[in-house]
């Protein structure tokens, strides 16, 4: 905030880098001075208007829909934002576009209209995929999961949590993440699992001090005292009247009347029959003008207003493209008359060059379809190396606690050389076999390490794979590798655990077998239930859908088969997954 000021006074000319840095003091003040932050929005209003600045104007109108927002003014907001999208499709910002969908979902939210705010909030998603904005597909994962949370679909509003953190975690910025983490510590609350909810509580408090991020430092109160169940009522009171003191002095109507309902309901069940009444009678007027009918009504109402205008616009656009073909008509029929020899002529010509067109763009449709599966194969395998970076540093914070600094020095190091392989790899759509398998090897003697050497590794590669110069997708088989030592050997008090990893090439195609002698997949689903409920992993998934996408670029039959192995007594003694991919 200081150095955005600090530039506006520096910098007289008044242009459009000015008028963006106008309206970022104005959003960064919305949730904490008001006045202030409307002072800075009529500022962008009017230097935009002066300039014609188009973008500027669009600026401007999402400002003012968070500030009626907070003011409850949702019909009046929903309006600023439905502005907003008209100046940003005139000057293509759509970034801003998508920001007014995210806001106007959050809107509905607010409204109880959990509907409405699913589908502009997955148009939001849509948009800012499409254009790579991985903070704003953060930020609207997290709405979605609000909306589950507020329609009590946990198991849904823990997926959302999930799919979003990989985007929270690239936009590393302190106000998401100390939302994902508020998420997390409600669900773990929900599920009667307090002290992973306090571990989560206090992260996000811990994200939102490093910025004095209030609304998030109200929202961290606010979940301490509705969801944490054994606590006494003065702490309650306590957590309820910092969130009251916040969004008081942020004039954030919808925080007040939430915090009033519940110090109502603590004094009520406290006794103390005056401030039970005083926080009700607050309740209420704040309540009234959030979710009267009027309200709801003038929202819809906005809405409809929109749509049919955007309409009109469109049928307008119809009836002027069919004047226009009207004319066309007549000229065609006149040279018709005039030059019938030419036209037969340029028939034929037309015809040539149609046919050459038709073919240039069956080669710009196969071209484009090959550059979508390479977009989809890049953006799983994003997702991919943070998953599997994250259980890494989890392995390493470990050691560090249990005070192992050596064990620990010997992983980082290991752990430094598997990173650089992987950085290397990202630049590229395939790796070479041998380079893959040498991180695959790394990744391996990192889990032995941490595991105390629980278990060995053998591998069993068909030479002509190493002597040949195959390419396969970086770190595919990664994911099947740690499922079988983190829900097979990890889990099991055996001895002589053991995983083999054999490669073959068998009709121009690679077979990856895994196996391992650990517990089998029945009994990892019992210890799963009984120990991280709320965990799903997502590698298996990804890969999945990297073989899938995989197979459509290489036109190949590539598969995977999971299957537990018995012995004798026909008890599960492990796992065996097979993997099939084209040799490239």
């Amino acid at each position: 905030m200081d150095s955005l000021k600090n530039w506006i006074n520096t910098h007289p000319k008044i242009d459009s880098q000015y008028i963006v840095n106008l309206h970022k003091i104005s959003y960064r003040l919305s949730e904490k001075d008001v006045q202030q932050s409307f002072e800075y929005y009529e500022k962008v209003s009017q230097l935009s208007d002066s300039l014609n600045f188009v973008y500027g104007k669009a600026l401007a109108q999402i400002n003012l829909g968070i500030l009626l927002f907070n003011s409850a003014n949702f019909d009046e907001s929903n309006s600023a934002y439905f502005k907003a999208i008209d100046e940003a499709e005139a000057c293509d910002a759509l970034r801003l576009k998508a920001i007014c969908f995210n806001n106007i979902g959050e809107n509905f939210r607010t409204l109880n209209d959990l509907d409405k705010c699913r589908e502009y909030t997955t148009q939001a998603i849509a948009i800012n995929s499409e254009l790579g904005a991985w903070r704003g597909v953060a930020i609207n994962y997290e709405l979605l999961h609000e909306c589950d949370l507020q329609d009590q679909l946990y198991t849904s509003a823990k997926n959302n949590l999930f799919m979003g953190m990989p985007f929270a975690l690239k936009a590393n910025e302190s106000y998401i993440l100390s939302q994902y983490y508020l998420g997390f510590g409600k669900l773990h609350a929900i599920n009667n699992q307090t002290d992973s909810a306090l571990f989560y509580f206090k992260k996000a408090m811990d994200q939102a001090m490093l910025q004095n991020d209030l609304r998030n430092k109200y929202n961290v109160y606010m979940a301490k005292a509705k969801y944490l169940k054994k606590i006494s009522s003065n702490i309650k009171i306590n957590f309820l009247d910092s969130a009251y003191s916040i969004a008081t002095r942020t004039s954030y109507m919808e925080g007040i009347a939430k915090t009033a309902e519940l110090l109502s309901s603590v004094y009520d069940e406290k006794q103390n029959k005056d401030s039970s009444w005083e926080f009700y009678h607050i309740y209420r007027l704040a309540s009234d003008s959030l979710f009267s009918k009027n309200n709801r009504r003038n929202v819809i109402i906005k809405e409809s207003n929109w749509m049919l205008n955007r309409k009109e616009i469109e049928n307008n656009h119809l009836k002027e493209l069919s004047q226009i073909q009207k004319k066309d008509l007549v000229i065609k029929n006149a040279l018709l008359w005039v030059t019938g020899f030419l036209l037969i002529l340029l028939i034929i010509i037309a015809l040539f060059i149609y046919k050459n067109i038709q073919s240039k763009k069956k080669r710009a449709e196969s071209s484009f379809k090959q550059k979508i599966a390479e977009t989809q194969m890049q953006s799983l395998r994003a997702q991919m190396n943070p998953h599997f970076i994250f259980n890494c540093l989890n392995s390493i914070e470990n050691f560090m606690m249990r005070n192992e600094k050596r064990t620990a020095i010997e992983y980082l190091n290991k752990f430094s050389v598997l990173i650089r392989i992987i950085l290397d790899s990202s630049r590229t759509e395939l790796v070479p076999f041998a380079k893959d398998l040498e991180g695959i090897r790394l990744y391996v003697e990192l889990e032995q390490l941490r595991f105390n050497n629980k278990f060995s590794f053998e591998t069993h590669i068909d030479p002509l794979i190493l002597n040949e110069e195959f390419y396969v997708p970086s770190l595919l088989i990664q994911p099947y590798i740690e499922n079988a030592i983190l829900h097979g050997l990890s889990q099991s008090e055996s001895d002589n655990l053991k995983l083999q990893l054999s490669a073959t090439l068998e009709n121009d195609y690679i077979i990856y077998v895994i196996e391992d002698n650990g517990i089998g997949r029945e009994q990892s689903k019992k210890y799963k239930i009984q120990n991280k409920p709320f965990h799903e992993s997502i590698g298996l998934q990804l890969s999945q859908e990297r073989i899938n996408i995989f197979n459509l670029q290489q036109k190949s039959k590539g598969e995977v088969k999971i299957e537990d192995i018995y012995n004798h007594l026909h008890e599960p003694c492990g796992t065996r997954v097979e993997l099939k991919i084209k040799a490239v």
